[in-house]
């Protein structure tokens, strides 16, 4: 049996736009896009207290999770780390929502382990990014291949045929 290559499973949260991608990072530094939504996938935490927006984004995020796992095992690839990136803080919702949800992750998923950051100065620019930390712990050559893969895999958002378009919920 072929041994997977070992990746950084990536989800990119855009604030702004309520939307999520899905994409694996190589340890060597290259950016497979894999799946993303269109804007508004987020709507629903709009406006709600924030147990329940908490509570739609742990069981969104774990969904997302999934298919990103399912995508990677298809080109032989597997997570090593779960790396969260947020562009700020959501939007519109609760000012301790990224924080709970943040722990959440970090404190639930230990294999692969879950890191969860917000780039400090959004996602603009070509030069590396740099992340601050709002849960969970990522190694230092890990963070060095992850700010340098972020600005090309960034640019691809933009670029409907690099990804695979999840369908979202109709809203309930």
């Amino acid at each position: 049996m072929t041994e997977k290559e070992p990746v950084l499973l990536t989800v990119l949260i855009e604030s702004a736009t309520r939307r999520w991608s899905v994409a694996g990072v190589t340890l060597d530094g290259r950016a497979v896009p894999l799946m993303c939504t269109e804007p508004g996938d987020f709507d629903p935490v709009v406006g709600a207290t924030l147990d329940e927006q908490t509570s739609y984004l742990r069981h969104r995020l774990s969904g997302v999770l999934q298919r990103g796992c399912d995508r990677l095992w298809g080109r032989q690839m597997k997570p090593r780390h779960i790396v969260f990136v947020a562009d700020d803080g959501l939007e519109q919702s609760h000012p301790n929502l990224t924080q709970r949800v943040a722990d959440h992750f970090a404190e639930w998923m230990t294999s692969p382990p879950v890191a969860f950051f917000i780039c400090t100065d959004g996602w603009s620019g070509d030069a590396e990014f740099t992340l601050d930390a709002v849960a969970g712990e990522l190694d230092p050559t890990h963070y060095e291949i992850l700010t340098k893969a972020l600005p090309p895999l960034i640019k691809k958002l933009d670029d409907r045929q690099a990804w695979e378009i999840a369908a979202s919920k109709p809203p309930a």
